[in-house]
């Protein structure tokens, strides 16, 4: 986040001079958030009560309940600042972030970004290797380029684009060695 300046812990005071932020640092302070799953637990909920029912609750962010698959995150407003949201949102286990700032109304800030998420879910996909067990399973899928010594058992994913998918490499490396293979010829 190196375009970014707080003078304050809420963002909400417009007498300050110097409190700025960019919509790509917002995405990244989102990105930090959402590893934490009570957050999305949290900012998912629509409505609640506290108080012993006393006293009701309603989630600025309409996105939550009228967008398939929001997740959350913030919505904010100040006079400076505009209408402002960090959308998220999760299809085929594939979680997208939407930054929305200076929107003239609220209503334009939730247009925008299902709009952005709109674009996102239809343009992309998301990519999934194989988890291979041990190098067995790639010598008999005809994988391995040269003698590969170990094999991860991580997990690969990629975010892509959907025109690219014939496009896609996968890398396996060793300090001594690294291995490429155009996906559509595995």
């Amino acid at each position: 986040m190196m375009n970014t300046n707080f003078e304050n812990t809420n963002g909400l005071d417009d007498t300050v001079s110097n409190h700025v932020t960019t919509a790509r640092d917002v995405a990244i302070m989102s990105r930090a958030l959402i590893a934490h799953p009570k957050i999305l637990e949290y900012s998912s909920i629509w409505m609640d009560t506290i108080r012993d029912g006393s006293f009701g609750l309603t989630n600025t962010n309409r996105l939550v309940r009228f967008y398939p698959g929001c997740t959350g995150l913030k919505t904010g407003s100040t006079s400076k600042a505009k209408f402002c949201i960090s959308a998220t949102a999760k299809r085929d286990n594939m979680q997208l972030i939407a930054v929305i700032m200076a929107a003239p109304d609220s209503k334009t800030r939730f247009k925008d970004a299902t709009s952005l998420l709109n674009q996102g879910f239809g343009m992309c996909s998301l990519y999934k290797d194989k988890v291979y067990s041990d190098i067995n399973d790639l010598l008999k899928e005809n994988i391995l380029l040269q003698k590969f010594p170990s094999v991860t058992r991580n997990n690969f994913n990629e975010f892509l684009k959907l025109e690219d998918n014939n496009k896609v490499f996968k890398e396996k490396s060793t300090p001594d060695l690294a291995i490429r293979n155009d996906i559509e010829n595995l």
